[in-house]
């Protein structure tokens, strides 16, 4: 078995935050602000939230590179946000199908990357 070190992880886990953040900014400013069609319905309370979570992706990343303890609250933070919010639209999906199954994925996805970005930080020890 290969050992990695604390550190490493710490890296990694920031890295992915702060890409994730980059790219979830760079698609829904392109959906926002430039018009650019998905190919999907766009429940546009969800996109202007992934907006906002973009720059929180970034801001819990440094915190991962700089403060692990902070970093790893930040993550669980935004893991449980993300939470909140599938379910919300998976509730909303379910009732009016107002939300597209595209959407639900990639919330999923997204709530998965910060379960397993805290995870990692959490089996860390001090």
């Amino acid at each position: 078995m290969v050992l990695i070190e604390h550190s490493t992880i710490q890296k990694i886990a920031s890295v992915v935050a702060v890409v994730f953040g980059i790219i979830t900014l760079i698609t829904s400013s392109r959906i926002l602000y430039l018009g650019s069609d998905p190919g999907y319905y766009v429940f546009l309370p969800l996109l202007i939230f992934n907006h906002i979570m973009g720059i929180a992706y970034i801001v819990a990343g440094y915190q991962i590179w700089k403060y692990r303890q902070n970093g790893k609250i930040a993550a669980l933070t935004v893991f449980l946000i993300n939470l909140l919010a599938l379910l919300v639209i998976g509730i909303i999906y379910l009732v009016n199908t107002g939300v597209a199954t595209d959407s639900l994925m990639a919330m999923s996805f997204r709530t998965a990357v910060w379960l397993l970005i805290f995870l990692s930080l959490k089996m860390m020890k001090k």
